[in-house]
């Protein structure tokens, strides 16, 4: 039986776990999906231990997936573009890094239409979302907490000359562009990062919970605006993660049946 553990530091609030053991099971693979709490100075001896481990890989969640970059054989194009990771696969001894955020944002946001984009956050998550914004054509326009991090974005990630501009968070009451992508872990406790504000036409909440967000909810309950919520990013960046590990196509309605609500 091949294990793949999902390294996170929280993981407990996971949605991944049911939805790719339902995978498994569906095509009869005798693997199994397990989270694995892990603190930042324990990554590189967990990380390691991969490599002896019957395991097919690893995805990598929230703080980790900038730190996990250095601590791989390989990384594909995508997760050099990005500076960020998502998924392992294991080869032997050897690990491959992959980001298949980038993949299942691009999927989530197909059809949200023109415009310029607010992107909330700078962590891994943000990195690949506005990759991806950029590829699109879109002005870019970043806010985070941590002014820094949000520099580093910025001045690492570029697409034909242009690069994110950053933004001071905003306030006020209304937005300067017609999409805001929420790539923080702000909405995963109850909170809303655009509380006060007006929403624009398009609001994307890439963050993935059983319950809809406040920011998700009150977006829904608003006339006219078009909402993309962290569920359908969540599927299609597992699918792939999937086939990376099993070499499989991924059983995409059996995935999306195993989520707590429609994706």
């Amino acid at each position: 039986m091949g294990r793949v553990v999902l390294l996170g530091h929280p993981v407990s609030h996971s949605l991944s776990p049911p939805m790719h053991n339902a995978a498994f099971a569906a095509l009869g693979l005798p693997h199994r999906y397990e989270t694995l709490d892990v603190a930042p100075d324990a990554l590189s001896r967990t990380i390691d231990a991969l490599r002896r481990d019957e395991t097919l890989g690893a995805n990598v969640t929230i703080p980790h997936k900038e730190a996990a970059i250095r601590l791989m054989d390989e990384t594909s194009d995508e997760v050099r573009a990005i500076g960020a990771l998502n998924t392992i696969v294991r080869r032997g001894s050897r690990l491959a890094g992959h980001n298949t955020d980038a993949y299942g944002f691009e999927r989530a946001t197909a059809g949200i239409g023109e415009g310029d984009a607010l992107l909330l956050g700078a962590g891994g998550a943000a990195r690949a979302c506005a990759l991806v914004l950029l590829r699109q054509g879109r002005r870019v326009l970043v806010a985070n907490r941590s002014r820094r991090r949000a520099e580093d974005l910025a001045r690492t990630l570029e697409v034909a000359g242009r690069r994110p501009q950053v933004v001071a968070w905003p306030t006020g009451r209304e937005l300067a562009t017609p999409i805001v992508v929420n790539a923080t872990p702000l909405g995963m406790h109850g909170e809303d990062p655009l509380r006060g504000l007006a929403l624009p036409r398009c609001v994307v909440d890439i963050v993935p919970t059983a319950v809809e967000t406040p920011l998700v909810r009150r977006a829904r309950e608003a006339q006219h605006v078009l909402v993309v919520d962290g569920l359908s990013m969540l599927l299609h960046q597992a699918a792939r993660s999937f086939e990376l590990w099993t070499g499989l196509p991924a059983p995409l309605e059996v995935m999306r049946a195993a989520l707590p609500r429609p994706a």
